[in-house]
């Protein structure tokens, strides 16, 4: 009787072991990148990005952080140099469904402008949520303030945004990302993508390939497109 005893209460910190751990609040990745090509010209080039996400339901809060510099080796004189910076406020009112609200601020020497900082309100829905899919789109509109870079100039006009995400994790530790976005305003309307593959080294760190494009037909028209090989760091 004692022995089956003992072995009662041996086995009843098993199921607590067994259960599964809740999700942590706050996940995120970041991305690294440096390139440098030689010969004629020496190009370098410099590409990071990060994201972070904290979830507390009804509310969800993201924040993504981009910076691309790239400089003439031989003279070095800067030839690309653009920061982003955008954070996301969702309230979810149901399980796909969420309202938001969206500041953002980028920084483009290419650009006709020293800066633009944006405010967008809208709608969002999750078309696929599963373990290897995610499909979502946000719609919205709101304000966009720009400053002109030579003349100092300072202008306000309504922009409508669009935006999408879709991820698949296509086989454990790959998964294959798109991000596209689309900021439509009078002065200047803006086209973002980002397609990514991630490939797992270890339980946190990864091998990234990435393309991406930048097209603006503002004062100064735009069309970037750079992809970049880099390492891939994930908090989880």
């Amino acid at each position: 009787m004692r022995n089956i005893l003992v072995a009662l209460v041996l086995l009843l910190p098993v199921p607590a072991l067994a259960a599964e751990a809740p999700p942590r609040a706050l996940t995120g990745e970041g991305e690294a990148a440096y390139l440098k090509s030689s010969g004629s010209s020496t190009q370098e080039t410099f590409k990071g990005f990060s994201f972070l996400r904290y979830q507390r339901e009804p509310w969800t809060h993201e924040l993504r952080l981009e910076a691309l510099n790239e400089a003439n080796g031989d003279t070095g004189l800067r030839t690309r140099e653009r920061y982003f910076g955008m954070e996301k406020s969702s309230w979810n009112f149901t399980p796909r469904d969420y309202l938001f609200i969206k500041p953002q601020y980028e920084k483009d020497l290419q650009s006709a402008y020293e800066y633009q900082a944006q405010l967008a309100l809208g709608y969002g829905h999750q078309f696929l949520k599963t373990e290897t899919l995610l499909l979502k789109t946000d719609i919205g509109a709101g304000l966009r303030h720009n400053k002109r870079d030579v003349t100092g100039e300072e202008e306000n006009e309504g922009v409508g945004n669009l935006a999408l995400k879709f991820e698949w994790k296509f086989r454990p530790g790959g998964r294959f990302t798109e991000d596209a976005s689309v900021d439509a305003g009078r002065e200047s309307s803006i086209t973002r993508t980002r397609s990514a593959l991630i490939f797992s080294l270890t339980d946190i760190l990864g091998l990234v390939v990435a393309y991406e494009t930048r097209n603006d037909d503002g004062p100064v028209t735009l069309n970037d497109s750079l992809m970049t090989l880099g390492l891939n760091y994930q908090l989880k």
